[in-house]
């Protein structure tokens, strides 16, 4: 790998690591590059997930700081997805994974059409306390799987199921599910690092670069809010759909 593809990549690495911070997706940029700078792609997983987890911790961290998340949901969930992405990780070759990506694409245009056409879907917050655990554990066992399984839109998926199910606000519901995603990273890349599929000379700087945004971007999530991450959901939803679909077809 040359050096202009490195840096290249250290820069989209910066970029995705803030769209991973805030909404989830950013995968969908890391991947795509690290392949075509030369990695195979189960390589490219791999370190996908060792640089989306550092990020994952430096963005946890920061929100935990903040006094917008729910702490005892936030760490239940963040254990249940490790946990569950794990096994997820370890069924992924009993189960058809076209049939997960049809139901991932389904209920990412539901995502995506319901959030469009209601321009109020978490603008503002009426939390509902006797359902943020049963939210939590029911988002923690199911998405930790698919976590571990596939992965793309959990992190939309999350903030989604916060505010609907929890009538969390925007923010709250990205900074919360953020946690839980973390969990699930650390799972799944566990997985792979077993598997010895993680090329650590690009995963470790490209790593660093994901944590500089990681830690930039709970401070825009938080001073924004709503203003900021109602299109960029739009935005990275209609990208994960897209990428979804083309990836069956091709």
């Amino acid at each position: 790998m040359d050096n202009e593809v490195f840096l290249l990549l250290m820069v989209l690495g910066v970029f995705a690591g803030f769209v991973d911070s805030a909404v989830g997706g950013g995968g969908l940029l890391r991947l795509p590059a690290m392949i075509s700078a030369g990695l195979p792609p189960h390589v490219a997983l791999g370190t996908n997930k060792f640089a989306s987890t550092a990020a994952a911790a430096i963005a946890s961290a920061k929100y935990l700081q903040s006094e917008i998340v729910p702490r005892k949901p936030a760490l239940l969930g963040w254990f249940l997805m490790m946990v569950f992405s794990v096994i997820g990780a370890k069924v992924v070759l009993s189960i058809s994974a076209d049939i997960l990506l049809g139901i991932v694409i389904f209920v990412l245009s539901a995502l995506f059409l319901y959030v469009l056409l209601n321009p109020q879907f978490g603008k503002e917050e009426e939390i509902n306390e006797s359902k943020v655990i049963p939210v939590t554990v029911g988002m923690g066992a199911g998405l930790g799987f698919y976590e571990g399984f596939l992965g793309p839109g959990t992190g939309s998926m999350l903030m989604a199921g916060y505010i609907k199910g929890a009538g969390f606000g925007m923010d709250r519901a990205a900074a919360t599910g953020r946690i839980l995603n973390f969990g699930g990273n650390i799972g799944s890349f566990a997985i792979f690092a077993m598997a010895a599929s993680v090329n650590y000379k690009v995963a470790i700087p490209f790593a660093l670069a994901n944590m500089i945004s990681g830690f930039l971007a709970p401070g825009y999530v938080l001073r924004y809010g709503y203003s900021l991450l109602r299109p960029m959901f739009l935005i990275v939803a209609a990208i994960m759909i897209l990428a979804q679909i083309m990836s069956i077809l091709s």
